[in-house]
């Protein structure tokens, strides 16, 4: 089945923006908390610009308290991703939850299943990335082959990504059963699925950028100031997941019906 890709799209943008006091509900929780989370580990970890620098100067410590901060702005990042996700999977595929949006994002076994397979797919592609950049670098230009790879990693999380949905809704699936049902689909999944959502973020952030900088000539720098700065930025990157949640919703339901 070949997916109409630019229906989806249009699907996915219209119904988000019909959605949006129900995307304020569901993001609100996930976009505090990450920003909380990434302004007090700012604050922790310092400014990683150091490496730039002379990494090997950088003393352990910084080293560490920099990881700490990393690991936890992952896990932080990760969590709430779920717990959204879910929500907004669940309003295309199953329809608006018939309880409180709390009850609706609640921890639970559901968000466990879902959270493993988001951390597996994703670490699995990051190291994917790592070692055939170390084997092709050697070859090739650096910048070539980090587009190349940027396209092959796109492509991959696109064709394996119907496996969140299928959590989402409670349905088991694993990443050979998704990859055989977008077949012949790949780089329509990328464009609704991972370019999509990116051009929003894209678009998104350089509206933040443009509104804070005089903003921050008039203010300055401080951590109320950064912790604002990052309820924006997260702000604009929910909205492209939620974009992007919906389009990858529409094409499971299509591809599974």
């Amino acid at each position: 089945m070949k997916l109409a890709v630019f229906d989806i799209i249009t699907e996915a943008v219209g119904d988000t923006w019909v959605g949006r006091r129900d995307f304020a509900a569901y993001a609100f929780l996930p976009v505090l908390v990450v920003s909380i989370v990434g302004t007090l580990m700012a604050a922790v970890i310092g400014d990683p610009r150091v490496f730039l620098e002379d990494p090997a100067q950088v003393p352990a410590p910084v080293v560490a308290r920099m990881f700490f901060g990393i690991v936890v702005n992952w896990l932080a990042g990760f969590a709430m991703y779920t717990v959204f996700a879910i929500a907004w999977h669940r309003r295309t595929l199953v329809g608006r939850e018939a309880s409180t949006i709390g009850a609706a994002m609640r921890w639970g076994q559901r968000q466990w299943n879902f959270f493993r397979r988001l951390v597996l797919l994703i670490v699995n592609l990051v190291l994917l990335m790592f070692f055939l950049s170390i084997l092709l670098m050697n070859i090739i230009p650096l910048a070539p082959v980090l587009s190349a790879l940027l396209i092959v990693i796109g492509l991959i999380y696109a064709r394996v990504a119907l496996v969140l949905p299928a959590a989402a809704t409670d349905t088991r699936m694993t990443f050979a059963e998704s990859a055989k049902l977008t077949k012949g689909n790949s780089w329509r999944m990328m464009l609704a699925v991972v370019l999509l959502p990116l051009a929003v973020m894209l678009f998104g952030g350089l509206l933040v950028l443009l509104v804070a900088a005089p903003l921050a000539v008039l203010i300055g720098s401080s951590i109320t100031a950064q912790f604002v700065l990052s309820l924006a930025a997260q702000a604009v990157n929910y909205a492209g997941f939620a974009v992007g949640i919906t389009a990858l919703s529409i094409a499971y339901r299509q591809l599974t019906a």
